[in-house]
């Protein structure tokens, strides 16, 4: 990864005025301009971010290129939250 880039999230880390978001689920809804993002921990609401559609489409790849990346050198596939709930009700039915 580039250096630069390792820099600036070291910095965002220990910078006291970036806030620092967790999330484990997100609902994305489309609008006219843009899109909305809700980042969510559980049933809370952390955070409401508005993307445009050229942002939100790179982001998409760099997000799935991290994720390859990672999968490449760990051989082991990263479940989306789609695969695990169909896996769920596979497993619901076999009950």
């Amino acid at each position: 990864m580039d250096t630069k880039v390792i820099d600036q999230i070291d910095n965002a880390f220990t910078n006291q005025n970036v806030p620092k978001i967790y999330a484990n689920s997100f609902m994305c809804a489309l609008g006219s301009g843009d899109l909305a993002l809700l980042l969510k921990n559980g049933k809370e609401n952390v955070a409401l971010i508005n993307l445009s559609y050229t942002i939100a489409k790179t982001l998409s790849i760099k997000l799935n290129d991290l994720i390859s990346h990672l999968e490449a050198k760990s051989g082991n596939r990263i479940m989306s939250t789609d695969d695990i709930n169909k896996a769920l009700k596979q497993e619901e039915k076999k009950c």
